[in-house]
């Protein structure tokens, strides 16, 4: 039976918790080639079929909009255009730079804003409002760059503006109600705050309503942690410690993908998000090494897509830059020492840069870390 995690043990969980023993796929290329493993070629044919715009992709295919040329899921995407030309639920998306969670040594909470090329352009403090997993607010279909929603101290749900104001919205700290603690948060293209407990998943209402959604057993079963959402569709994706991966939407409910293995665990992890490509991805800890892994739901596992030394760093927590939908950027959040650092690893090259490090003058953390793209966000 899985043992309650103390939050700070969790919080630095890394290779040591992985059963050695555990066979887990072992790292592959990426799956796609240069263009995605999307056939791109356009049917010049007298007879497009229900292809009506020519371009190679039917609605069946995932072409948002058949009556564009310019619209299909292979199709960059163009940031003024007013089109969601990749078909990922995002119209004008532009990589704009990263919002980190930033806990000092002494306790205070921050989010430190970068920019694209990692260069810090705000420092909001939240001082006893601390921040371990953020997402951006998302009003009226658009993504808000300076306003955020975080786990407050891994105890409530709060909103934080940019001046740091932190304004809670749920309290989950009563144990006679809740017997686990929240983690992961993450807000729909709708605007809907989704959080996960390790024994369920919520939503949070603008005036605090908390409604649960589905329940399982913490203990036994699946232990949640981490959330993202697909922005094309609205599916929320719910992430295990020890590899389990659920998904939620609206309209068909609650279900596992992939159920972990509590007594030899495949993963350590600590987040996920999704690609905006398709797949749902982690940074993680396996007996196939450390590094970016990758679901794959035909197989049913877990592929070990981008690898590291695990001598060099633990990854934390994770976003992505999906804008290139056939080479997603992957952020991870990591700290060593007094440095405090957040990595970008180009999907397929097995190399991570280091976009930013700090100076060592605080031996805090870094957390949770979400991407900024300016998204307007399709409607459904």
């Amino acid at each position: 039976m899985l043992l309650r995690i103390p939050v700070l043990l969790l919080l630095a969980v890394g290779c040591d918790d992985v059963n050695s023993g555990f066979g887990v796929n072992t790292k592959e290329g990426p799956p796609d080639s240069g263009n995605g493993g999307i056939d791109t070629s356009i049917d010049t044919g007298d007879d497009p079929g229900d292809d009506a715009d020519r371009d190679g992709f039917t609605a069946a295919d995932g072409d948002c909009d058949d009556t564009d040329p310019r619209v299909s899921p292979a199709r960059p995407e163009e940031d003024s255009d007013t089109k969601d030309n990749d078909c990922d639920g995002k119209i004008d998306e532009a990589f704009a730079g990263l919002s980190v969670a930033w806990v000092e040594s002494s306790g205070a909470g921050h989010i430190l804003r970068l920019d694209s090329i990692g260069r810090p352009e705000g420092d909001v403090s939240t001082g006893a409002c601390v921040p371990f997993f953020v997402d951006h607010v998302v009003r009226d279909r658009k993504q808000v760059a300076d306003e955020w929603i975080i786990n407050d101290s891994i105890a409530a749900l709060a909103r934080v503006t940019a001046d740091g104001t932190c304004t809670q919205l749920a309290d989950f700290s009563d144990t006679e109600v809740y017997e686990f603690p929240p983690y992961g948060v993450t807000v729909t293209p709708d605007g809907t705050m989704y959080v996960v407990l390790a024994d369920q998943l919520v939503t949070v209402g603008e005036d605090g309503t908390v409604t649960q959604l589905a329940s399982w057993n913490a203990e036994e079963e699946f232990y949640g942690l981490g959330l993202s959402n697909d922005p094309s569709t609205g599916t929320v994706g719910i992430f295990d410690l020890y590899g389990g991966l659920a998904v939620y939407h609206p309209d068909t409910g609650f279900a596992f993908l992939h159920k972990p293995d509590f007594m030899a665990p495949e993963l350590s992890t600590l987040s996920g998000a999704h690609g905006d490509d398709g797949f749902w991805y982690v940074p993680a800890a396996s007996a196939a090494g450390v590094g970016v892994f990758q679901y794959d739901v035909d197989g049913e596992a877990w592929l070990l897509q981008d690898e590291w030394d695990d001598e060099d760093w633990q990854p934390f927590m994770m976003g992505v830059d999906a804008s290139d939908p056939a080479r997603p950027d992957f952020y991870i959040t990591a700290t060593a020492g007094a440095f405090q650092t957040v990595w970008r690893v180009a999907h397929g090259t097995n190399h991570p840069d280091q976009l930013y490090i700090s100076d060592g003058s605080d031996f805090g953390n870094f957390y949770g870390i979400a991407v900024r793209d300016g998204a307007r966000y399709s409607a459904p």
